[in-house]
């Protein structure tokens, strides 16, 4: 064999897999811009394919773990984007998609480990603390809580007790956990964490010990801190109430939450696929992907019965 043919070898091989693995980025750009236009499946198609025709492509692993993972594959999205890692994605990039649906799933210990994390100080130590002190529900399998009309920015609001106090909490998809007024702080039902030398507000995470919705008694809760002004006001993330599978019904003034947060295979109603985000839930429909609290998704589900069904990502609409 001549001294040339490794490098033959090498050269063969890169104008095979390159062009294989820019084919697969095409879909996923494809795949990228139907999923903004509201053609979830058409994009799905195309996130599976990118991922089966390279499935050593760390981008193609990656988006197609996101997608998933904004639909309710969690578990299935999260394994995935670890995949995307092995396979040599970037760790900050991965780690960006990955630590909220770690969040979402209440993997802590995950989320306290992940490498390149983009968590701050406070949410790192928190994650650690709740992978020892997992958080927990208590209560009947289902029950009605009144909730009473909300603002333009909110599903609503329920009432929240906390050491004895009781809040106004609105239901809002753009945050995550409970979100407290920094009058909380130093209270003793709050459970603090922050860098030593700290006490900039902003940078502190907290845990609520007990907070209770109803007859639900919800132990080792996340909260946040933003000055509203009055400690008797809160905001709740949908995040909270998907989990337990919860059915807004405006006309009757209740959101009915369910323990163990699942929904029978046979409800009855339109199902409206959705993404969650961050940042927010959304509705996908035929022209475009809407979020929940924006006027057109208000004009789908506003005055009707809804069930969030998070585990299959979708709205089921009575």
């Amino acid at each position: 064999m001549s001294r040339r043919s490794p490098l033959l070898v090498i050269a063969l091989v890169t104008a095979l897999v390159v062009p294989k693995v820019a084919h697969a980025q095409r879909y996923v750009t494809i795949a990228d811009s139907l999923l903004r236009r509201g053609r979830v499946f058409a994009a799905e198609t195309l996130y599976y394919y990118a991922a089966r025709k390279t499935p050593r492509d760390p981008g193609a692993r990656l988006a197609l773990g996101r997608y998933l993972a904004a639909r309710g594959a969690l578990m299935i999205g999260a394994t995935l984007m670890e995949e995307a890692l092995y396979f040599g994605a970037d760790k900050k990039v991965v780690a960006t998609y990955l630590a909220p649906v770690y969040e979402r799933l209440e993997n802590y210990k995950a989320l306290s480990t992940l490498p390149s994390s983009p968590l701050p100080y406070a949410q790192r130590t928190r994650a650690e603390w709740l992978a020892e002190n997992p958080p927990s529900i208590d209560g009947p399998d289902s029950a009605s809580v009144p909730l009473t009309a909300g603002d333009s920015t909110s599903l609503g609001e329920i009432a929240l007790v906390i050491a004895g106090d009781t809040l106004r909490a609105k239901l809002d998809s753009r945050v995550q956990g409970v979100v407290l007024d920094t009058s909380w702080l130093p209270r003793k039902a709050i459970k603090r964490f922050a860098s030593t030398y700290d006490s900039d507000w902003r940078n502190i995470s907290g845990v609520a010990a007990e907070v209770r919705i109803g007859p639900y008694t919800l132990g080792n809760v996340p909260v946040s801190f933003v000055a509203s002004g009055t400690a008797a006001q809160a905001r709740v993330g949908l995040d909270m109430v998907a989990k337990m599978a919860a059915t807004i019904d405006e006309r009757a003034g209740a959101i009915i939450l369910r323990r163990e947060g699942r929904i029978s295979d046979d409800a009855t109603g339109e199902r409206i696929p959705t993404l969650a985000y961050p940042g927010g839930l959304w509705l996908v429909r035929r022209d475009g992907v809407w979020p929940l609290t924006g006027s057109m998704a208000r004009g789908i589900i506003g005055g009707h019965r809804w069930t969030l069904n998070a585990r299959r990502g979708e709205v089921i609409v009575d």
